[in-house]
């Protein structure tokens, strides 16, 4: 397993490509130069002790140089044993209202935007949880299994949208069922769900559902985002490209609002709380607190540890690469191909 202490100077990788144009420039200008000076007939001649097969190796010579002194500079270290880590935490399963409502703009900038930012500075505060991520509109699906990967959950974070799921509705039961599924552990214990919604035109047997969730001994803390007054849905219409709002069979504008029954019945039900996050700014940081009030499971992972820095031997191969690069000559025995 291979880590990057100084990332931040990958930057330095981006000079090959720029010293490359600058060369095959310098050496375009070169040749023009001589051709306007020898004309058709000495130009051959100012070229022919020039091996251009020596002049390309040298520049592939110093590309590659460069290229292992940069990824010397970021300093590539390496784990040498596979170790079995423990950690203490609980496994949260977040669910996604991406229902066409969520762009309702009550919320700024719109309510599936406010959310998803607030549970990424949610996912920044874990440590040691495992967390899985859910998206549910008129069905539901598994959008990221639980993992210790903070940073891959926020890479499937980024990409809920409105538009992941074609059917839509808020199928808040079958969100929940696919949550519950995504736990597999017997143990009636150590599970959250977050249900981030509005709520609005609830779908399925939440009844049934429910008594899985207490039966299995999950907690859901549930989220409501929108406004109670309600606001229009932008949109952008599918054949003509412009912008617009959502409208019903009456073409009426369509408001859509903030439905707080449900998901007020759903955390009262499994022993949680629900908040209302357009009320409150800290809404995650409060469930966080409740999280870490809760008992905490053993969570094993495998994970490289007795890392070494490992940039020695690539940053001496790149200077001898670039110090060869220096010593090669260009001229050889004349060449019977002076050109390309």
């Amino acid at each position: 397993m291979v880590k990057f202490s100084y990332l931040g100077l990958i930057w330095f990788l981006l000079l090959i490509p720029l010293v490359w144009g600058i060369h095959w420039r310098f050496r375009h200008a070169q040749k023009q130069a001589l051709r306007e000076f020898g004309g058709a007939e000495l130009y051959p001649k100012l070229l022919e002790n020039t091996q251009l097969q020596r002049v390309r190796r040298k520049q592939q010579l110093r590309l590659l140089a460069l290229a292992l002194i940069g990824l010397a500079l970021i300093g590539p270290k390496m784990g040498r044993k596979l170790m079995e880590v423990k950690r203490k935490g609980i496994d949260i399963i977040i669910a996604f209202d991406t229902s066409v409502s969520m762009n309702a703009e009550d919320v700024k900038p719109n309510r599936l935007m406010r959310a998803k930012y607030e549970t990424g500075k949610f996912i920044n505060l874990l440590r040691g949880d495992r967390v899985g991520l859910v998206a549910f509109a008129g069905i539901s699906y598994l959008q990221c299994p639980l993992t210790l990967d903070y940073s891959a959950a926020k890479l499937f974070l980024d990409v809920i949208d409105t538009g992941v799921i074609g059917t839509q509705g808020t199928a808040i039961a079958d969100a929940l069922e696919t949550s519950l599924n995504a736990f597999k552990s017997k143990e009636k214990k150590h599970k959250v769900i977050i249900v981030i919604s509005d709520g609005e035109d609830h779908e399925g047997d939440l009844e049934s559902v429910m008594e899985r969730v207490k039966d299995e001994g999950t907690i859901i803390y549930s989220v409501g985002v929108g406004s109670l007054t309600g606001s229009t849905i932008p949109m952008v219409n599918a054949k003509s490209g412009e912008f617009e709002y959502k409208r019903d069979r009456a073409n009426r504008v369509v408001t859509t609002a903030l439905k707080e029954a449900t998901l007020r019945e759903i955390a009262s039900l499994s022993g949680g709380k629900y908040y209302n996050l357009g009320a409150d700014a800290d809404v995650f940081s409060k469930i966080y607190t409740e999280i870490l009030q809760m008992e905490q499971k053993d969570i094993r992972s495998h994970e490289y540890s007795d890392y070494q820095e490992r940039y020695q031997l690539i940053l001496a191969l790149g200077i001898g690469l670039f110090l060869i690069s220096l010593l090669l000559s260009e001229k050889g025995r004349p060449a019977t191909e002076t050109d390309d």
